[in-house]
């Protein structure tokens, strides 16, 4: 299977979350260890440590999907560059993507188009994509992510289609 748009869109909406989800990961483990440090009799300190083991190899699969992606994107032109950019740190309508860009609404959503296709086939043609492939697999938020953003457009595709 290759990556498409809708991948492509999910995992950028996903590498500006990947931070957030280490620190929390991070302080999980933390107050799991405080705990287990107060209470050791009561909780196995197997359990601890197993759990404290699959979080943190869970972090390091976020890491890795941080650095595929960071190698994806660096291999960009500027402008789609931009444009993700703009889509991975502010969650802004099109028409304030517009406004910053100074482009017309219908340039906006093709230029945002192509550039998560340029996305899509760069992953494609690394050496990377399997292993993207296997860490979307196993994040299930990023498969919610992209049905999510597939349904809201091919309603948004349906609803044009309407109106022609």
């Amino acid at each position: 299977k290759m990556i498409d748009v809708y991948d492509a869109e999910a995992l950028i909406k996903a590498y500006g979350l990947i931070k957030k989800k280490c620190d929390a990961i991070d302080k999980f483990i933390n107050n799991h260890a405080l705990y287990f440090g107060s209470s050791g009799a009561e909780y196995g300190s197997l359990d601890v440590f197993n759990n404290i083991i699959d979080l943190m190899a869970r972090k390091n699969q976020l890491i890795n999907l941080k650095i595929i992606l960071d190698t994806a994107l660096s291999r960009l032109s500027d402008k789609d560059k931009k444009i993700l950019f703009i889509k991975i740190n502010y969650n802004i309508q099109i028409c304030e993507i517009c406004g910053i860009l100074e482009l017309k609404e219908r340039t906006a959503f093709r230029r945002i188009e192509k550039a998560f296709e340029n996305l899509a086939n760069v992953i494609n043609n690394s050496k990377y994509q399997q292993k993207l492939e296997e860490v979307m697999s196993n994040e299930t938020w990023i498969q919610d992510m992209k049905l999510a953003i597939k349904e809201r457009r091919l309603a948004y595709k349906s609803k044009a289609a309407e109106c022609v």
